[in-house]
């Protein structure tokens, strides 16, 4: 069966594993959706009206319901309103996934869309390629963006979407520096592997005198820890996913020492204390009891900084940030994640000529100032960048400094079943913090799932 010529019920079959997972929060972003772990997007809004016009109505719909607040600035603005023209944005916020893949499905998508699976929806055929809008525009240019981000547009060597929304560094331990303290430990030498990590952590951990948990360390599956491309890099220093062969490497003791590594983590908490405050609406979702002050570490991206001085300014006085732990055979490696968010156009579309305009302006200093502002989000433009504060928000320099410093980088979320592949991850895991399976016998079955669903999907 060739791409274009998938029906609409085996697409939706094909990309079900989309489903769960595949709705992110910046990266990471606010609660209710993200980046994302697996949280649950908030309820879909209603798309702003577009005034009338005799123009066309280009359609935008995103997953992120953080993103809102800038938009709504935006599209306010002289240069915006004028680059549009007659032409109207109609912008939508906290879609879900169920709402994008039956429009796709269906032949009624939107004109362009952000924070969905990228790669799962271009292994459908359901993209545009870039690649001729790119290389006329006078905005967008190669030079003027972290390489590694430039790079993470590509895919079988086509421009799959416009880079132009929020893109920089995925990877840094984050602290509470007052709790640290408080804690007895010294906020100015943070954990550099994991077993430092689990020192901090279970000093950083605590109950009250019925047994009930007040605060933790590190949930080490919390936020981009999450994921198999930070898992493997973090143990291993290797990617999991060649994307050359499109071949799979997850039965290694590498994802075996991480998985059960994490899970001494989650006994020191006690597995089912850590499922019960995630059961709680406020403290579920990605990140959220870092803001809410009961996690005291946690491994996030440059977003993280930003997002909680936004959101959380009484914990991000206190938020600090270094390299991601790895393991102790590995110790002062710094190792980083990136790609970019895009602006993708679906090819079934009408407007994506005009949809590439819009994305084309978000490349602008004044967008990518309010982005900043509002949600607390980076695009990595060199030009721009330059421009930033690193001290606007606490932590966020390191994320600025780190950028000429990685020894290890990898482009993440790159296989078309990455979102699958967390999903069966977190019930993986949970079987060996709860000592039913070994970390050894837990990758090759994780493994095992990988591959079946690859042929199921009929990937190749």
């Amino acid at each position: 069966m060739t791409r274009s010529a998938m029906k609409r019920r085996t697409f939706l079959r094909a990309a079900a594993a989309m489903t769960t997972g595949a709705i992110l929060v910046a990266c990471g972003g606010q609660a209710p959706a993200a980046q994302p772990a697996a949280e649950q997007p908030a309820a879909e809004q209603p798309a702003a009206p577009a005034p009338a016009s005799s123009g066309k109505t280009i359609q935008w719909w995103y997953a992120w319901g953080n993103l809102d607040a800038a938009v709504e600035k935006i599209v306010e603005t002289p240069s915006f309103k004028e680059m549009m023209g007659d032409n109207v944005l109609e912008y939508k916020g906290s879609v879900n996934s169920e709402a994008i893949l039956t429009a796709v499905a269906g032949g009624t998508p939107p004109d362009g869309g952000s924070n969905f699976d990228y790669p799962n929806f271009w292994a459908r055929g359901a993209l545009r390629p870039v690649d001729d809008l790119v290389a006329s525009s006078g905005i967008i240019k190669r030079d003027d963006m972290v390489p590694a981000l430039w790079d993470s547009a590509f895919y079988d060597g086509q421009m799959i979407g416009v880079p132009s929304l929020e893109g920089f560094l995925w990877w840094g331990l984050n602290y509470n520096a007052k709790a640290v303290e408080e804690a007895g430990l010294d906020p100015d030498s943070p954990p550099v592997t994991w077993d430092d990590a689990l020192v901090w952590h279970k000093a950083l951990t605590k109950f009250d005198a019925a047994g009930n948990l007040q605060q933790f360390g590190l949930d080490p599956y919390d936020a981009m820890a999450g994921e198999a491309d930070f898992g493997v890099q973090s143990f291993g220093g290797f990617n999991w996913w060649d994307e050359q062969s499109r071949t799979i490497n997850l039965d290694n003791d590498s994802v075996a020492q991480w998985l059960e590594t994490a899970g001494e983590f989650i006994k020191v908490i006690g597995p089912d204390k850590l499922a019960g405050m995630r059961q709680d609406e406020n403290l579920g979702g990605w990140g959220a009891s870092f803001n809410a002050g009961i996690q005291t570490m946690i491994i996030e991206g440059y977003w993280h900084p930003g997002e909680t001085q936004i959101q959380k300014p009484e914990i991000a006085e206190f938020n600090r940030a270094t390299w991601a732990p790895v393991s102790a055979s590995r110790a002062g490696k710094k190792i980083m994640a990136t790609g970019a968010h895009f602006v993708i156009l679906f090819k079934d579309a009408a407007n994506t000529d005009e949809m590439f305009k819009v994305a084309e302006y978000l490349y602008n200093d004044e967008p990518m100032d309010i982005i900043f502002k509002e949600v607390g989000w980076i695009n990595g433009r060199l030009s721009w960048l330059a421009k930033v504060d690193p001290n606007a928000y606490p932590g966020l320099k390191f994320y600025i400094d780190a950028a000429n410093q990685v020894e290890e980088w990898i482009v993440g979320r790159r296989c078309p079943i990455h979102w699958y592949i967390n999903t069966q991850r977190t019930e993986l895991a949970e079987q060996v913090f709860r000592g039913n399976m070994t970390g050894k016998d837990a990758a090759a079955e994780l493994q095992a799932r990988a591959e079946a669903e690859w042929s199921a999907q009929g990937l190749s």
